[in-house]
């Protein structure tokens, strides 16, 4: 795939299907995205999405991309134009996400719920199936495990062959590739534990999660950052590091990093941090 005209082209050389949504902020900042959002629909099929975003009157709110589960692609906006998508959101240094990104919506129920009789079943009632199930953690909620719609292997596929060509054609860094649930972590849980964003992430760019474990990182935090002796908020801080401080990336635990500080050159005391709040020099 390619990037023509701020415009997605598949590998047959036509623009994948095209519906305007009708919810749109005009021009990006600087003309072009900083950061790719996966989101997913919450919704059972990519018609709903697509209807609802391009329905009248406006349905304040909108994506660049839809991608079904067969992996089919629709664009909603061109990726030089704003999309309702982030709503209030965060990342690094940026507010208001909307401004700044391409926004992918995933057809896919996310969080699912078990009724009286155990079986899993959507927000909206609908029933999934247990072999359509994923139980796991959300990284927000460390120790709670809940049920998750699976991605289909074609739709995530297809999400990775789509984000190939927007972060080279744009330029976009492989950690300013993004869930909803970093960039509005209080509000949002998608994609979620059952989108395998590492693994995501790896085949976008062609490289190992470790592979960027060398590259140095600063703290971007006016209150500087708290280093913790595991990956979560259970024990007191081993200190806070400064604003400016800079970090070497020893490991990771979702957005939990192990990182030593980096004084004279040589890495000093480790701990744990949180990813949200680290830069790349």
């Amino acid at each position: 795939m390619k990037i023509r005209n701020h415009k997605l082209v598949g590998d047959d050389n036509r623009n994948v299907p095209f519906v305007k949504a009708t919810t749109t902020g005009g021009a990006l900042t600087g003309g072009k995205p900083r950061f790719l959002v996966i989101h997913y629909t919450a919704g059972a099929s990519a018609a709903g999405a697509i209807s609802w975003f391009s329905r009248k009157p406006k349905a304040n709110t909108s994506a660049h991309l839809v991608i079904d589960h067969d992996g089919e692609i629709t664009q909603m906006l061109p990726f030089d134009t704003v999309g309702w998508h982030a709503g209030e959101s965060r990342w690094k240094n940026v507010k208001g996400l909307n401004s700044h990104s391409v926004g992918i919506e995933i057809a896919n129920f996310g969080v699912l719920n078990q009724n009286a009789n155990g079986d899993w079943v959507s927000w909206t009632g609908r029933s999934v199936p247990s072999s359509r199930v994923v139980l796991a953690e959300h990284k927000h909620s460390p120790g709670v495990t809940r049920g998750w719609e699976m991605f289909d292997e074609s739709q995530f596929m297809a999400t990775v062959a789509a984000a190939q060509a927007i972060v080279e054609e744009y330029d976009i860094q492989p950690w300013d590739v993004v869930g909803h649930d970093d960039i509005s972590p209080i509000r949002k849980v998608d994609p979620g534990p059952a989108f395998r964003m590492d693994d995501f992430r790896a085949l976008v760019f062609g490289r190992s999660e470790d592979e960027w474990d060398d590259i140095l990182f600063k703290v971007r935090s006016d209150s500087g950052l708290n280093m913790r002796r595991t990956p979560d908020l259970v024990h007191a801080p081993l200190k806070n590091l400064a604003d400016g401080t800079v970090v070497h990336v020893i490991g990771r635990s979702g957005v939990w990093w192990l990182v030593a500080e980096v004084l004279n050159g040589q890495d000093d005391v480790t701990g744990y941090v949180h990813s949200h709040w680290l830069q790349p020099v």
